[in-house]
């Protein structure tokens, strides 16, 4: 299995933001030399109060990522792209690509609803889901137009490139692969193009089954982090579903869909649930304002008890086993179960619980690293008992 991790920002804390990057430092270092995979890192906005702090630019936290380890692949959960101009965008994946030499894992998500909204482009706003997915949709397609080796031309709702009307001046410069015979500009270029080929791993983080759907047609992965096993393999199936009905071709062939789980391990399960419930309550009260909308959505009928109401956050969690608290021992069953279950190949694990040290956070990494990955380190390919089908040859 892959193992990754994202890296701890003081959730919720009035955190000095200079201890904070020389924290993040050393933790690209230890999550290196302990044989993780790769960081994921967040992007969010205005967090006076401290939620949610975390890197407001992700590309450019991961260029910070790659010239500290030689070795680990960075991600972002994700870039939010109705905050972004497509463009600049697929210009920082492709030169962060470039600068690490194919160590990126591109992470997207158009948003969730929070205060962000539309400070960025009046059509990202979240109050109004259909125009931010638009908004979303048309900034991907401008993106993967842009990582082709050949010029491109778009015209949507809220972009057009290339802008009408510019002409080359010298002639010397016109190119018919780009201009027409006056000049004009008809087709754009856009560089650096990325390492990988055609692009760097596309996921999109993704909790709903028509987010899954989305995804397949585009033909590229997921990451999902709150969700039960049950409503994890609905959401495949039918992402399967929509990629055979539609013989979408993988954009990556042999990514697979990721999970992202809450961790933290300790050397007993009392000492792990006395530290973590807090923080995860909190993440609870502030993650959604209708609690038993969130947690429905979590889990299947099957598994929905109305008894859950009444938990709180932590419990309902730890029942439905999509949390990873414990010692490396439970948590390794735990992870047995994602595999064996679920066909799961590619966890990361989410450290940001609310009132944890970094001392702690350093801890579980390492209790995770050495007594719960080796577990996972022989041929898991008899385990793979959900695969998803196999790319279709795209068109040359």
């Amino acid at each position: 299995m892959r193992f990754d991790t994202t890296l701890f920002y003081h959730v919720g804390e009035p955190y000095d933001w200079g201890l904070l990057f020389d924290e993040m430092h050393e933790t690209v270092v230890l999550v290196d030399a302990l044989g993780y995979t790769g960081v994921w890192l967040a992007e969010h906005h205005f967090a006076w109060d401290g939620w949610y702090r975390s890197a407001s630019n992700p590309m450019l936290l991961g260029a910070d990522v790659v010239r500290t380890s030689p070795r680990l692949r960075v991600g972002q959960c994700g870039v939010v792209l109705p905050d972004w101009h497509p463009l600049r965008v697929a210009e920082d994946i492709a030169f962060l690509d470039q600068m690490s030499k194919g160590r990126v894992d591109f992470g997207i998500a158009p948003g969730i609803n929070s205060r962000a909204c539309a400070h960025f482009h009046p059509a990202g706003d979240r109050r109004d889901p259909a125009r931010n997915r638009a908004l979303f949709d048309e900034c991907l397609d401008v993106i993967l137009k842009a990582f082709e080796d050949r010029p491109f031309s778009h015209r949507g709702e809220h972009f057009r490139f290339p802008v009408p009307g510019w002409k080359e001046a010298n002639p010397l410069a016109h190119d018919p692969a780009y201009h027409a015979e006056d000049g004009e500009l008809e087709r754009l270029g856009v560089f650096p193009k990325p390492w990988q080929k055609p692009h760097p791993p596309i996921y999109q983080m993704a909790e709903s089954r028509e987010s899954h759907a989305a995804c397949a047609r585009r033909g590229i992965a997921t990451m999902s982090q709150y969700l039960s096993a049950g409503r994890m393999r609905e959401n495949w199936d039918h992402y399967r579903e929509v990629a055979r009905a539609e013989e979408r071709p993988a954009r990556n062939p042999g990514v697979e869909p990721a999970i992202m789980r809450v961790a933290f391990l300790a050397d007993s399960v009392r000492e792990a649930e006395r530290a973590a419930r807090p923080g995860i309550n909190l993440l609870g009260a502030w993650g959604s304002a209708n609690p038993y909308r969130r947690r429905t959505s979590m889990v299947t009928p099957e598994e929905w008890d109305e008894e859950d109401i009444d938990l709180d956050w932590f419990d309902f969690q730890m029942k439905h086993d999509t949390i990873l608290v414990g010692t490396p021992d439970t948590v390794a069953v735990q992870v047995e179960r994602l595999r064996d279950e679920l066909g799961c190949r590619h966890l990361a694990l989410f450290l940001n619980i609310p009132r944890l040290s970094f001392g702690q956070v350093k801890r579980s990494l390492r209790l995770f690293a050495e007594e719960v990955m080796p577990r996972f380190a022989e041929s898991d390919a008899a385990c793979r008992s959900n695969p998803l089908p196999e790319p279709v040859e795209q068109d040359a």
